[in-house]
């Protein structure tokens, strides 16, 4: 093969080649060190063995992924994705999972009985679904978060591409302060609800997907405001996304469009997000403080009969 801008080979080297190799003639070295070696998930398979101080690392020795010439434009592909998958814990979240369960749920109007009957099957389905991961393991959520330039931010909504997305909301913040904003996508953990399962049961494990959904969507905007807050203060709005904030129901195969969901087990069917307990949306980072009262009443499309269970804490304006 010629030396060209998708090939060079360099026999002079002294390592050449560098991996052991069946074909000399095809081995690509325009690549010298792995350019996928730092990210979190490469195009390749490698083992992993321990350094001097008991660190584990990344043994490249027997892949010949980016020395390939066919896998070029594989490696560029990776280049070009600004996104990452963050994993939340729902062990260290359970707590807050438990409150939200106990919102949504409705406790406080129980009577004692009834409450306590309520909170003890709640607890043991969440624990006996932990319960499955050995040695206290976390049940890991994958959340998939892909970064947008603030320049896609207008004052009717979001134009990402060739796709535009509207959204009432924008119109009443303060478009200067944004800085950039997130695409996010991760779905509730997966659950098999047993046949011989009560009525109670089934009922608080799917409370408890809901839940999952409620307290990682929150943990995400934390963690986004510690990622931008290292130097100064920022500020990281509520999610965005299909029936929240006058964005409509439509656009969720819009926004996983934009997305390679399919990272975190989401898939769009061409009507909805399968699992079906999936959520899409968007953040929006700001340098300052965007709206006073984020709860937008005004724009839900639910009823009045929703307000007890709405994350926003049944504030409905009417």
């Amino acid at each position: 093969m010629k030396n060209n801008y998708r090939f060079f080979q360099n026999r002079d080297c002294e390592f050449f080649p560098c991996h052991k190799t069946e074909d000399e003639d095809s081995f690509n070295c325009l690549f010298c060190y792995c350019p996928l070696y730092l990210k979190e998930t490469c195009l390749g398979n490698p083992a992993y063995i321990l350094n001097g101080k008991g660190q584990k690392i990344r043994d490249c020795s027997n892949c010949l992924i980016v020395h390939r010439p066919e896998m070029y434009d594989a490696v560029i592909a990776q280049f070009q994705k600004q996104d990452c998958v963050v994993s939340v814990s729902i062990w260290d979240l359970k707590g807050d999972i438990m409150a939200r369960i106990a919102e949504i749920a409705s406790w406080k109007q129980m009577d004692t009985e009834s409450r306590k009957e309520h909170k003890d099957e709640a607890e043991r389905t969440v624990m006996r679904f932990l319960s499955k991961y050995n040695n206290r393991n976390r049940y890991l959520v994958p959340v998939l978060l892909q970064p947008f330039s603030r320049d896609c931010i207008k004052n009717d909504g979001f134009v990402l591409g060739k796709k535009r997305i509207p959204c009432q909301v924008l119109e009443r913040l303060e478009l200067s302060k944004l800085t950039q904003g997130y695409l996010y996508a991760f779905r509730a953990p997966e659950i098999q609800v047993s046949e011989t399962a009560s009525l109670l049961e089934t009922y608080y494990l799917e409370t408890f997907q809901i839940a999952c959904m409620d307290v990682v969507r929150e943990w995400v905007r934390k963690y986004l405001e510690r990622k931008h807050s290292v130097e100064t203060k920022h500020i990281c709005s509520p999610s965005f996304g299909p029936g929240y904030y006058g964005m409509t129901l439509d656009v969720a195969g819009e926004l996983c469009e934009l997305m390679d969901t399919e990272q975190v087990g989401i898939r769009w069917n061409g009507d909805r997000m399968e699992p079906m307990m999936s959520l899409a949306g968007i953040y929006l980072i700001s340098e300052a403080p965007l709206l006073q009262n984020w709860n937008d009443c005004e724009n839900c499309i639910g009823g009045k009969s929703g307000c007890a269970s709405c994350v926003n804490g049944g504030q409905r304006r009417m």
